[in-house]
């Protein structure tokens, strides 16, 4: 069933995505913006504004600065969750940067703070957060 609402998250988001054309001034934003994802406020800011341009050299940006954040800021994932009810597709965005650019060691950390340190109320989002993290390493 998660998987399910994943997949229909993916979707929802990939046609979103899809349907605004990323310009050059918009992909130069948004690579600029990617060294300033220091918290999750920025993170949504930045996939509301430039999701569209969420591909090559930026989505590995984005990717990094996701998991900088989960393995070294695990404490603002509370902030991530209230981010997410307020808007959803930020949520599968977030899954996706959890992929196979990033390093083992990254992943590994994602997938042990997801399974014994999650915080109250988060377990839904924790366990996807694993599931990515070990799809990432298969």
């Amino acid at each position: 069933m998660v998987l399910r609402v994943a997949a229909a998250i993916t979707l929802a988001w990939a046609s979103l995505a899809h349907a605004k054309v990323c310009t050059e001034s918009a992909a130069n934003a948004a690579d600029a913006m990617v060294d300033q994802l220091d918290s999750w406020d920025k993170v949504n800011i930045t996939f509301t504004k430039y999701g569209h341009c969420d591909d090559g050299e930026i989505a590995e940006g984005n990717s990094e600065a996701i998991a900088r954040l989960l393995v070294d800021h695990w404490q603002t994932l509370p902030q991530l969750g209230a981010l997410i009810k307020r808007n959803p597709p930020l949520k599968a965005f977030v899954l996706r940067h959890i992929d196979t650019t990033l390093d083992t060691g990254d992943l590994d950390k994602i997938t042990t703070l997801s399974t014994s340190s999650c915080p109250a109320g988060m377990g839904a989002l924790c366990r996807e957060l694993a599931s990515a993290a070990s799809h990432a390493e298969q």
